[in-house]
């Protein structure tokens, strides 16, 4: 069957006639002694340009963007000068295109395109969706990684600092977005629960220098300048900014008694825990930044809180790593916000110390500090921390330890003796709180450690803020609706913001021999 003429004049031509070469090749009898492979990396490149001539000659059929005489700016300037066939070009996840369309000027003032504004072109040249695919590939894989695959998946090469830039601007509608007000259904999980977590962690995160904290920074210049010569640079202290980790979510009551969990954490399992699967999680959210103050974070977290359960119909429960800075934001956040909050030390904390501490006392691969760990878990969970505050004491005492092997034990006895208030484990485990951090824990590890800490990187302030509130729109399942509304807000910044009112086109121009409109 001979294929079919398409007249010069008619729209699609030149895809038209593309189609037909790779259907030629394909029907050939050369191509049968090809393999699979051969066969689908020809249909990869030219089927790739197919999609782009089809792209391009869709936008060449759609006329310029001519409105009429003049355009009206949002600074009130009428343009009335008009100048067609003004091209500009874009790279598409086909491949680069170009886009003839009418321009509107007026002395000193920024010329206007009605044509943008009505396809909402992007400002950089790299089309919305081509920017999403280099922000999804950018929250698993380093920079460099995405522009290899990129140009693999795609055939479009964008050098590595256009990804970074592509990535600092696909995250910069983050804040606006958790803004909005919660989805009903979000607060009918919530209300449907009786426990509101807000969780809270830190994490530290390799960063150049310049992207450092003040006093951070200082300390590293001032290690450096006390390096002999010839003595290699240690850079393992001072070189991280701590990115602040929150999460909130809901659950049920989950009451258990200390005898319970203690098998549960104690070392050494020698009677098996035949436990009732704990409450799972609904309605979990994490975010994490390096950029905004603890406080900050901590406070627009307890604002989602306020947001999904405004009459606080719940009970507020927050997990903490110890750290009092962190539980003196809390305090005052919750006062500000009118909720009353339990605050509980999380119990996976508390067990680093004993750990240590055992370590300390005994050969840590005897059976003895395994025991010593699970007899002290369990005091712990029956509201015994005076004791083993004592108990550690004394035991330093008598062991007759150095200074330096006390070190750990003395740690352990302050950091259990200073967070009293928060160890009241009986009472919460009575009223079926959640007493460990795992929510938060995950967090840091998959949000903040799988992707900040691949082998030799150093952040950035910028990158690692735009990487860190991309995973979490990742990992919170919120991609598809935020990218619909950042290119929302990419139209009300690059063009709505434009115009007094966006014009609409004339119909578009009849395309006529040669490529010239009419």
């Amino acid at each position: 069957m001979e294929a079919q003429v398409v007249a010069i004049d008619q729209p699609f031509h030149s895809a038209y006639e593309k189609f037909i070469e790779i259907t030629d090749y394909l029907r050939a009898e050369t191509s049968c002694d090809k393999t699979h492979s051969e066969i689908e990396a020809y249909l990869e490149t030219d089927g790739r340009e197919l999609l782009r001539l089809l792209l391009q000659e869709h936008l060449d059929n759609q006329g310029s963007g001519r409105i009429g005489e003049a355009v009206c700016g949002s600074d009130g300037v009428v343009r009335s000068h008009k100048r067609d066939q003004m091209e500009i070009g874009y790279k598409s996840v086909f491949g680069a295109v170009r886009l003839a369309r009418t321009g509107y000027s007026q002395r000193g003032v920024a010329s206007l395109f009605p044509r943008d504004a009505q396809l909402n072109l992007p400002v950089h040249g790299y089309s919305h969706r081509l920017q999403k695919r280099v922000a999804v590939k950018a929250v698993k894989e380093s920079f460099e990684g995405v522009v290899n695959d990129l140009e693999t998946e795609t055939g479009v090469r964008i050098g590595k600092r256009q990804v970074e830039q592509i990535v600092y601007a696909a995250a910069q509608d983050f804040d606006a977005f958790h803004a909005q007000p919660c989805a009903p259904e979000v607060q009918q999980r919530a209300h449907a629960k009786p426990i509101q977590v807000l969780t809270f962690d830190g994490k530290g995160v390799v960063m150049r220098q310049e992207a450092l904290r003040e006093a951070t920074r200082k300390k590293a210049a001032a290690c450096a300048q006390k390096l002999p010569r010839g003595f290699a640079r240690k850079e393992q202290a001072n070189r991280k900014r701590m990115a602040t980790v929150a999460g909130i979510y809901h659950i049920d009551r989950h009451i258990r008694c200390p005898q319970t969990v203690a098998r549960q954490f104690a070392p050494l399992r020698l009677v098996p825990s035949h436990r009732q699967p704990a409450p799972k999680p609904v309605g979990k959210k994490l975010w994490a930044s390096l950029e905004k103050p603890m406080k900050t974070v901590i406070e627009a977290t307890f604002a989602e809180g306020h947001q999904r359960d405004p009459e606080h119909r719940a009970e507020w429960v927050v997990l903490v790593d110890g750290d009092h800075t962190q539980i003196d934001y809390v305090e005052k956040a919750a006062k500000v916000s009118g909720v009353s909050v339990v605050i509980i030390l999380d119990i996976i904390h508390v067990l680093e110390y004993l750990w240590k501490a055992a370590k300390a006392l005994f050969d840590p691969e005897a059976p003895q500090a395994a025991q010593w760990v699970g007899d002290k878990i369990e005091q712990l969970l029956q509201g015994q921390a005076n004791s083993i505050v004592s108990s550690l004491r004394l035991n330093e005492t008598l062991k007759g330890l150095s200074a330096k092997q006390r070190e750990p034990i003395e740690q352990c006895a302050t950091y259990v003796a200073n967070h009293a208030p928060y160890l009241n484990y009986p009472h919460y485990l009575a009223k079926g709180y959640p007493i460990a951090t795992g929510v938060i824990e995950g967090a840091c590890r998959y949000l903040v450690k799988d992707r900040m800490e691949i082998t030799g990187a150093r952040w950035g302030l910028e990158g690692g803020e735009a990487v860190l509130k991309l995973r979490a729109l990742s990992i919170n399942g919120d991609c598809e609706a935020y990218w619909d509304f950042h290119e929302k807000q990419e139209y009300q910044r690059n063009h709505q913001a434009q115009f007094s009112e966006i014009p609409k086109t004339q119909a578009p121009l009849q395309l006529i021999s040669g490529g010239k409109y009419a």
